[in-house]
């Protein structure tokens, strides 16, 4: 019988790049570019490459501390660690994206696929669409017509 390890504190196995790239995504105020990111850390770390934040980014979505966005080819800080299921709200006017916990509707989705012999590895939901914010404000706009 194998024993489960429990995970490290996100301190204990992040490397000094990987905390750099995720404070960028915890300051932004949205999802941002591995470039984007990249722009962001030059002036303080000039030397620094793209493979770099691509190799933080892979070691922060395996700690669950980040989410790709793969619409958008976009990373977010994620709202809770950990690797659960979610779905991405993306707002086509504003650009604000809301994350929400998916786990009872794609787990539905994944044990239909497994019946059929599919085992899903990391399901991704994302939902484009316009928020609450830009939904009322064009009907305030438009005298209360959608």
């Amino acid at each position: 019988m194998t024993k489960s390890i429990p995970p490290h504190p996100v301190t204990a196995v992040l490397s000094g790049n990987d905390l750099l790239v995720f404070d960028v995504l915890r300051a932004a105020n949205g999802p941002a570019s591995a470039y984007d990111i990249l722009d962001r850390l030059k002036p303080e770390r000039p030397r620094i490459a793209p493979t770099t934040i691509y190799r933080a980014l892979e070691h922060l979505i395996r700690a669950g501390r980040v989410r790709r966005i793969e619409s958008l080819n976009a990373y977010l800080a994620a709202t809770e660690a950990g690797d659960r299921a979610v779905v991405f709200a993306i707002c086509d006017d504003c650009g604000r994206v809301q994350e929400r916990d998916a786990g009872t509707e794609v787990g539905r989705i994944t044990k239909a696929l497994a019946r059929d012999g599919f085992r899903p590895t990391h399901p991704v939901v994302e939902v484009h669409g316009r928020c609450g914010d830009c939904e009322a404000g064009s009907n305030s706009v438009a005298g209360g017509k959608p």
